[in-house]
């Protein structure tokens, strides 16, 4: 007359079935589109060119082009990658900063032009 008895299930076994939402969500790398970086002048610089480091570019998987954003208004110019120069700046032309409004040592977004 022993009828089997219902165990009760701890609620933290449960909980450990379900998987969490990281695994549900795949294992994506997170890319960087775009960076924060400084505006320096530079007079060697070509009208229409900017100096980027190859560790930025690769960073931003930029080839050809850059797009330059600031308080709205977007430049593009040519890239020239070079070793030499630091990861958090990059360098333009005078005559390019000027036209555009841009001052030296501001703090400009710069992303990959499509």
């Amino acid at each position: 007359m022993s009828e089997p008895e219902e165990r009760k299930m701890n609620v933290r076994d449960l909980v450990n079935v379900i998987p969490p939402a990281s695994a549900l969500k795949g294992d994506k790398k997170l890319e960087v589109k775009e960076k924060r970086v400084k505006l320096r002048r530079r007079p060697d610089v070509q009208q229409g060119f900017v100096l980027i480091s190859s560790k930025l570019a690769s960073e931003l998987k930029i080839v050809d082009t850059v797009e330059i954003s600031v308080k709205g208004s977007r430049s593009k110019f040519r890239a020239i990658v070079q070793e030499a120069i630091p990861d958090y700046e990059i360098y333009a032309n005078e005559s390019d900063m000027v036209s555009k409004g841009l001052q030296d040592n501001s703090t400009v977004t710069v992303r990959a032009s499509k």
